[in-house]
């Protein structure tokens, strides 16, 4: 189970890694600069796919695994939060994106009525999950392997139940996972044709959807702040990797 953020980080150092993070990287180059001046955030782990380059998004780590400096040692601007408890204030963020966070909450409704509560009334939210139908969802050696896969369905009914209006899905990754020679050369010419021939077969999901300005009926424990026992604080970090201090 990937529970400690050393996982994540070993992942992405793999050639493996690096290639599936190249894929991401491009998808979020237009969701995160659609318009200027803009509030940015992440929830989870995204550190591979961003560029520490203005704008900076401020990144929101689950305490539970640890946290890496983002985006360096001498200038952090991420903290260790309870994703169901987000320590920022309403309609705050324009952007905030999910990557390796909503598949492994136990309770991903509650924490997509915090992502809801911080969006700002014309915010919008990128989701990225493993494919329930793609082989990275089976592939245990990853960070894809592991939590709860979604499939495109399920995806947007969650968020629609939620507060969101999804917008686009795509999926991407259709290269086996797997670290051989020969598939990395190939990688870019796999990924042409799956996303033409085979496109529900790509291994990373996602949807990106806008706030909804009005809550549903029901829904309206997104509009109240919960207490919790820990409170959502930097910490000292040893080695380049924050540490939980609750």
């Amino acid at each position: 189970m990937y529970d400690d953020i050393a996982e994540f980080k070993r992942f992405y150092q793999t050639k493996l890694g690096q290639s599936v993070a190249d894929l991401i990287r491009r998808q979020l180059d237009l969701f995160w600069h659609a318009g200027s001046p803009l509030s940015l955030a992440f929830l989870g782990y995204a550190q591979p796919f961003l560029d520490p380059k203005p704008p900076i998004p401020l990144g929101l780590m689950p305490a539970r695994r640890g946290a890496a400096s983002w985006p360096n040692s001498s200038s952090v601007r991420n903290c260790l939060v309870d994703p169901l408890n987000l320590p920022l204030p309403d309609v705050h963020v324009d952007r905030l994106l999910l990557v390796h966070a909503l598949e492994f909450e136990h309770d991903p409704g509650q924490c997509l009525d915090e992502c809801w509560r911080v969006l700002d009334g014309a915010g919008r939210l990128l989701v990225i999950v493993p494919n329930r139908s793609g082989l990275w969802a089976k592939a245990e050696r990853t960070p894809f392997g592991h939590g709860r896969p979604y499939s495109g369905r399920q995806l947007r009914r969650l968020l629609q139940g939620h507060g969101f209006i999804p917008r686009q899905t795509r999926r991407i990754a259709f290269m086996p996972p797997l670290a051989g020679p020969f598939f990395q050369r190939f990688a870019p010419a796999i990924e042409r044709i799956g996303s033409r021939w085979w496109p529900a077969m790509g291994g990373v999901l996602l949807v990106e959807a806008d706030k909804m300005l009005y809550a549903p009926s029901g829904k309206t424990s997104r509009l109240q702040r919960r207490e919790t026992a820990a409170t959502p604080a930097l910490v000292g970090q040893s080695r380049g990797v924050l540490s939980p201090k609750i």
